[in-house]
This record gives structure tokens, C-alpha cells and sequence, in this order.
């Protein structure tokens, strides 16, 4: 029995550890918002022009404070490179959500 504990506790402990990695950013990675060989072509955004978006690129992708975001799938990440690695996102930069929903491929997802 004292065995079975133990294996428990250790089963719940790895199961934690795993899902606070996830919450901190360092989970699966979205696949990468540049199509190859195209460069994006940063542009003031709508809506606020201290953040620049790429209006040639199919992504939902900013770049805002020495940081590119971008929107996937339901989540934001955030990066210090356009290659990677993305962290997911907690709080959103007051920036990002003044923009004006034209600088959304898909809609502003809030």
C-alpha cells in the first residue's frame, strides 16, 4: 500500500510539472507564421501606430515593445525572433488590444 501511495504521488507530481511547462510557455509550438521565403513588411498598425503589422503575411503577426506577437489557433504568443521560440502569452500588452480589427487577418479574436 505504502508503495502504491508513493507511486501515486509521483505520477500527480509529474502531471503538475507538465502542465505548469505547458502554462509557461513551454508547450507545443505553433507552426511558424512566415510562409518560406517571404519576409514581412512592417507597417504602422491600425489603430495604433506604435505597433507594426505585416500585411503581407497570412498570420495575425505584430511586432510591439521588442517583441513579436502572434495570434494562433485561439492562443497569443510572443517571441524575441520571428523563427521561434513563442511562449505563450498571459496578458496582452494594452497596445495590442487598442488596434483596430483591420489589422486582423481573421478577425479580432476578442
Amino acid at each position: 500500500m505504502p508503495r502504491l501511495l508513493k507511486l501515486t504521488a509521483v505520477l500527480l507530481a509529474l502531471i503538475t510539472l507538465g502542465s505548469a511547462a505547458a502554462l509557461a510557455g513551454r508547450g507545443p509550438q505553433p507552426p511558424p507564421p512566415l510562409p518560406p521565403g517571404v519576409s514581412p513588411h512592417w507597417t504602422p498598425a491600425p489603430g495604433n501606430h506604435r505597433v507594426a503589422y505585416a500585411p503581407n503575411i497570412p498570420a495575425d503577426l505584430f511586432w510591439y515593445g521588442n517583441r513579436y506577437y502572434y495570434y494562433h489557433g485561439g492562443y497569443w504568443y510572443k517571441g524575441k525572433s520571428l523563427y521561434g521560440r513563442w511562449h505563450l502569452v498571459r496578458h496582452l500588452p494594452r497596445g495590442i488590444y487598442r488596434l483596430h480589427r483591420a489589422a486582423f487577418k481573421h478577425g479580432r479574436p476578442w
